[in-house]
C-alpha cells in the first residue's frame, strides 16, 4: 500500500513541478520557482522506494530525509515570496530575503543526530508556511470568492499537519494515509492556485487595457 500510495505522491506532485515550473518561465515569479522545486522533492520523496530499487546504491532513509529538508525550505520560501507578492509595490522587501530559509538546507548537518531538534524545525517551517498561507488566502477569500478553492486546499494541508504531528500517543498516522492526504492536498492546491492564477491575470489584463484606452 505504501509503495502505491508513494507513487501517486510522485505523480500528483510531478504534475505540480511541471504546472508550477510553467508559470515560473512565463512571469519569473519566485513563488513559482519556489512551488515548483517543493513539489519536485515530494516528487523525489513519493518516487524514493522505487530509486532504491533500481539503483540498490541509493539510501531510501537518505532520499526521504534530505527531500524533506529541500521540500520545507523552499516551501517556507514560496510562503515569503507570497507575502512579497500580497504587499505594495513600494513596501516590498528584496527579493533574496525571500531565499532566507534556504539556511535550514546548510546548517540541517549540523542538527541531523538530534533528533527532537530537527522534527521541531521541520515542523516550524511547515507550520509557518501554512499560516502565511492561511492568512493570505482567508483575507483573498474574503475580498473575492473565486479564491475558495484555494483556500480549500491550503486547509486540507493544514488539516494533515495537524493529523502528522499529534503524539503518537493519542494518534496514529499510517504512512500511506499521510501520502494520499499530502497527494489529494497537492492537487487541491495546484487546481485551485491555477484557477485564482487565471483571476488574477484577467484582472492585471483588464487594467493594461483601461490604461491604454485612457492614455
Amino acid at each position: 500500500m505504501t509503495g502505491l500510495s508513494g507513487f501517486i505522491l510522485f505523480l500528483i506532485s510531478f504534475y505540480a513541478t511541471f504546472n508550477f515550473f510553467r508559470l515560473y518561465t512565463i512571469d519569473k515569479k519566485i513563488l513559482h520557482f519556489c512551488m515548483g522545486t517543493t513539489a519536485a522533492f515530494l516528487a523525489i520523496y513519493g518516487a524514493s522506494s522505487f530509486l532504491a530499487l533500481f539503483f540498490p546504491v541509493l539510501d531510501p532513509d537518505f532520499i526521504l530525509e534530505w527531500s524533506t529538508v529541500f521540500s520545507v525550505s523552499f516551501l517556507l520560501s514560496a510562503a515569503a515570496a507570497l507575502v512579497r507578492d500580497f504587499k505594495p509595490v513600494f513596501s516590498r522587501f528584496p527579493k533574496s530575503f525571500t531565499f532566507i530559509p534556504l539556511v535550514l538546507i546548510l546548517i540541517y548537518p549540523m542538527i541531523i543526530d538530534t533528533l527532537v531538534v530537527k522534527y521541531w524545525v521541520l515542523g516550524l517551517y511547515q507550520g509557518s508556511a501554512l499560516l502565511i498561507a492561511l492568512l493570505i488566502y482567508s483575507f483573498r477569500t474574503y475580498e473575492n470568492s473565486d479564491y475558495a478553492y484555494m483556500l480549500v486546499g491550503v486547509i486540507f494541508f493544514a488539516i494533515t499537519f495537524l493529523l502528522y504531528w499529534i503524539p503518537e500517543s493519542l494518534f496514529t498516522l499510517p504512512v500511506y494515509v499521510w501520502m494520499l492526504l499530502t497527494s489529494s492536498g497537492i492537487l487541491i492546491l495546484t487546481v485551485g492556485y491555477n484557477q485564482a492564477y487565471n483571476l488574477e491575470k484577467e484582472v492585471i489584463d483588464r487594467e493594461k487595457r483601461k490604461e491604454t484606452w485612457f492614455a
